[in-house]
C-alpha cells in the first residue's frame, strides 16, 4: 500500500498525475489519499499529519510525503526503512516528528536513476522521483538499492510530556481544519491534574471532557484524539480569535 502527502490540492491534477505514474508502473497498487490539502509549503503542518496518522495504517504501507519548498535545489530525498513502515520525503524536516518516534532500521538518500522517471523536471519531483520510487518498492524493488546512506542526526521528542507537578511551557504546532490549536503537551489520559491553563494573557481554567462542555463560544482545553493539548471554542475558530503565534502555559499539581 502506498499513502500520499502533499499540499498539491486537487485542482491542477498533480495527485492524480502521481497516482497515474504508480500505477504505470505497478498496476496492483492500492493507493491512499492521507491529505492534499496541506497548506502550501508548510512542512510542520505536514509532518504533524503524518505523525497523527501512519500508525493507523497496515504494516508495510510506503508513505510518499510530497511539501517541498526545495524542489529542484541540492536538498536530498530521504527514504527511511522503520520497524513496521517506509517513508519518503525530502530531508527538509518533513519527518522529523516520525523520526523522533520510530526505530529506525534504514535511512538512505534517493539517488538511483532506475527507480526515477527517465526525465526529471526541476520543479515536480512529485511525478518523477517521489511516486515512481514508491511505486518500484511496490513492486519488489532493494530498499537498500535506493542510493548511499543518509548522513542525518535525529531530532529530539518534540513534546512535552506533563509529570506529576509542575509549570510548563508549550507551544502551538499545528491548527486543523476547525481552527483548533494543537500544542505539542503531551497528556495522558487519567494522569495529572491540570489546574490552569494560560493562553496567552487569558486563563481558561482547567481541562474539560468534551467541546459541549462550555458555553458557545468560550475557550476550552481538551485532550484532543492525539493525546496532546488542544485549545478550542466551542462551535468556533480558536485560530481566528486567539491566533497561532502564541505560547501555551500549563500548570499541574
Amino acid at each position: 500500500m502506498i499513502s500520499l502527502l502533499t499540499d498539491f490540492g486537487q485542482k491542477d491534477g498533480y495527485v492524480g498525475t502521481m497516482k497515474g505514474v504508480i500505477h504505470g508502473i505497478c498496476p496492483n497498487a492500492q493507493v491512499i489519499d492521507l491529505s492534499h490539502d496541506i497548506p502550501p509549503q508548510d512542512v510542520q503542518s505536514a509532518g504533524f499529519v503524518l505523525w497523527r496518522s501512519y500508525r493507523y495504517f497496515p504494516k508495510g504501507t510506503i508513505f510518499v510525503c510530497v511539501v517541498d519548498p526545495g524542489v529542484g535545489s541540492d536538498r536530498h530525498i530521504l527514504a527511511v526503512q522503520t520497524v513496521d513502515y517506509t517513508f519518503i520525503a525530502p530531508d527538509n524536516g518533513l519527518l522529523d516528528f516520525v523520526l523522533s518516534q520510530e526505530r529506525i532500521r534504514q535511512m538512505l538518500y534517493v539517488e538511483n536513476p532506475a527507480v526515477m522517471n527517465s526525465t526529471i523536471s526541476q520543479t515536480f519531483h512529485g511525478r518523477d522521483i517521489f511516486a515512481p520510487v514508491a511505486a518500484h518498492l511496490l513492486s519488489g524493488f532493494l530498499f537498500t538499492q535506493l542510493g548511499p546512506l543518509a548522513h542525518f542526526q535525529l531530532p529530539p521528542d518534540p513534546f512535552i510530556t506533563l509529570s506529576p507537578s509542575g509549570n510548563y511551557e508549550g507551544k502551538i504546532i499545528y491548527t486543523d481544519h476547525f481552527g483548533n490549536l494543537i500544542t505539542n503537551i503531551r497528556l495522558e489520559k487519567g494522569e495529572n491534574q491540570v489546574r490552569m491553563i494560560k493562553v496567552g494573557n487569558r486563563e481558561i481554567g482547567g481541562l474539560v471532557k468534551s467541546y459541549a462542555a462550555v458555553a458557545e463560544g468560550e475557550i476550552l482545553a481538551i485532550l484532543g484524539s492525539h493525546g496532546l493539548l488542544e485549545i478550542a471554542i466551542r462551535n468556533g475558530s480558536a485560530e481566528a480569535v486567539l491566533g497561532k503565534e502564541m505560547r501555551i502555559r500549563i500548570d499541574v499539581t
